[in-house]
């Protein structure tokens, strides 16, 4: 580890430091499915629509509609207007 300082774990009691570790256990866990997430994210492509009125705004077309979505398609608009141009 680059800039951690050596720890002295004396200083702790035997119940703190299962604490601890359980604590180390789960966050390590929580990283780990977490970058499984982002993988399988990145492994169906990414979004396939964006907001014409805010870039920042991107829908992969899976799950629920966003808003702007819905009010998109509710004043004319189709998810072909939508979608994001691969060209």
């Amino acid at each position: 580890m680059s800039n951690l300082k050596p720890f002295d774990f004396s200083l702790f009691s035997d119940r703190q430091l299962i604490d601890l570790e359980a604590q180390v256990r789960q966050e390590v866990k929580r990283r780990r499915e977490l970058a499984q997430s982002y993988r399988e994210l990145s492994e169906r492509g990414g979004p396939n629509y964006r907001n014409p009125d805010n870039s920042a705004e991107t829908w992969t077309g899976r799950g629920r509609q966003p808003r702007w979505v819905r009010d998109a398609l509710a004043a004319g608009m189709s998810l072909e207007d939508l979608a994001i141009d691969r060209d």
